[in-house]
């Protein structure tokens, strides 16, 4: 997790790179406070991207570094895209065909959308155009909870757990783990 060290560091590259950025103490004490549950290889892996972006003009936010992380982390993770996740989909009807068979998804995410549309229900539909608009527009939305979910910070966490929130059953530390071959 970063450190006060880590966060002077980053302000002072976003400083050196965006002269308009005048960082005071407070201004590092809240850039700690929103960004120190984040690795700090990760946090200045996340820094460099956004300051790398041809068309910024300012300074990134400590929420545009948090979206930063995010998208580094489901680059990692190898999270598929909408179209491949469907694709997958396809191929493990053409496997798994009739009533019987058990799909392998690659991602848990792919598993959550067809489970929400209905396994037999894609297996045994006549109106595939259909099928993809409903499994794109739930896989798109799982993956954008999930993101979101991993990125809140643990006080918004523990708020929205202590409320009697829950999150998706598949955080990204989960995802990282069943990619590299290991089982919760």
């Amino acid at each position: 997790m970063a450190n006060q060290k880590d966060i002077i560091e980053i302000t002072s590259l976003i400083g050196e790179t965006y002269t308009n950025f005048q960082p005071t103490a407070k201004t590092i004490e809240v850039y700690y406070q929103i960004l120190k549950d984040i690795d700090p290889n990760e946090l200045k892996a996340a820094v460099l991207h956004c300051i790398s972006q041809a068309d910024r003009k300012f300074a990134p936010t400590v929420g545009e570094i948090r979206g930063a992380v995010g998208d580094l982390r489901r680059s990692s993770a190898n999270v598929p895209g909408s179209y491949q996740a469907w694709e997958e989909v396809q191929n493990q009807i053409l496997i798994n065909g009739g009533d019987f068979g058990s799909p392998v998804w690659s991602h848990p995410l792919i598993g959550k959308a067809v489970k929400a549309i209905g396994w037999r229900n894609l297996r045994m539909s006549e109106n595939q155009t259909a099928d993809r608009a409903r499994f794109i527009q739930a896989y798109e939305q799982l993956e954008t909870r999930m993101m979101k979910e991993e990125m809140l910070l643990p006080e918004v966490r523990g708020y929205i757990e202590s409320k009697g929130g829950k999150m998706l059953e598949a955080p990204m530390d989960a995802i990282r783990q069943l990619a590299k071959g290991f089982s919760k």
